[in-house]
């Protein structure tokens, strides 16, 4: 096997590099450049020959100590290209020895197994394999076409302006995410366009109210549902069971998976999933915490 270079991120040929996240068994959106230069500006690589395996290196720096942590809106990273067991050695090894704290999502592809190392999951639709909606998602659906909404692309020129007036407001005050954060999606949202891979539905009622906004991201073979919120939450009249069948229908013939973005915590979400047909999809998780006990103090204080 070829020797493993870290490479900085002025170096990486970002051609090569997406070739081969495109062509990996599991090419997720999260790990191509044009999204991780959005969530974790100046990422470096680390590369096995000519990029036949890659994993981005996702660090940053606190109290004089590089960490690795996992960049807001991204799910599975890890190794990607060429995957076996040597190579994903080779990069735990360097990770494992490089980095006292890691807090990192692998993909699915990923078969490493270690005591730092944790499963996850996400809920995703195989567009190659039969799936249905449940009763109570079609309910929510004809309730929403009852209240004559209706699902609208929205054009490019409006994205940002409507998600930073509706999107981020929700993302800073009821999920609570810093207002640093929630202007990485803004750059995320502009990377994706530039890349033509951002598709952004809303849900408007007869009066051309806003009742949902959702963002998409579609490499050509993962359809990602990033980020949305529905402002019926009151009425429960349906408007995120319509955006979401629509882009599931949508993206049936523009990708192989449909990603619903993410394992989540709520079983409330685990079943709004679940209703469109959602199978669950394992990934691993891998942490390590070896600071320096008043570093790991100071930290769990933040």
């Amino acid at each position: 096997m070829s020797q493993l270079q870290y490479v900085k991120h002025q170096d990486i040929d970002f051609n090569k590099w997406d070739n081969t996240i495109l062509s990996s068994q599991f090419p997720f959106v999260f790990a191509q450049s044009f999204y991780l230069s959005a969530t974790c500006p100046q990422w470096d690589a680390l590369v096995i020959g000519d990029y036949e395996s890659v994993f981005p290196v996702t660090y940053k720096t606190k109290f004089g100590y590089r960490y690795l942590p996992q960049p807001p809106f991204t799910s599975q990273l890890g190794a990607y290209g060429k995957v076996n067991p040597e190579s994903e050695q080779l990069f735990y090894n360097y990770i494992l020895g490089n980095f006292r704290l890691i807090d990192l999502e692998l993909n699915t592809g990923n078969q490493l197994k270690s005591e730092f190392i944790v499963p996850k999951n996400t809920f995703y639709i195989d567009y190659g394999k039969e799936y249905k909606f449940n009763q109570n998602t079609k309910r929510n659906i004809t309730k929403a076409l009852e209240n004559d909404f209706i699902v609208e692309q929205v054009s490019d020129d409006n994205i940002v302006a409507l998600s930073k007036k509706y999107l981020s407001p929700f993302l800073e005050k009821e999920v609570h995410l810093a207002k640093t954060t929630v202007l990485l999606l803004d750059d995320l949202l502009r990377n994706a366009m530039a890349y033509k891979a951002l598709y952004t539905f809303r849900v408007v009622n007869k009066d051309n109210s806003i009742k949902a906004l959702a963002h998409f991201i579609c490499n050509g073979k993962h359809a990602l549902y990033l980020k949305g919120t529905n402002f019926d939450k009151a009425d429960n009249s349906g408007s995120m069971h319509l955006v979401i069948a629509h882009a599931i229908d949508f993206f049936k013939d523009k990708a192989l998976l449909f990603d619903f973005g993410g394992g989540s915590n709520s079983e409330g979400l685990a079943n709004f999933y679940r209703g469109f047909g959602g199978e669950t999809m394992e990934y691993g998780f891998l942490r390590v915490n070896r600071l320096p006990w008043l570093i790991k103090f100071l930290k769990n204080k933040k």
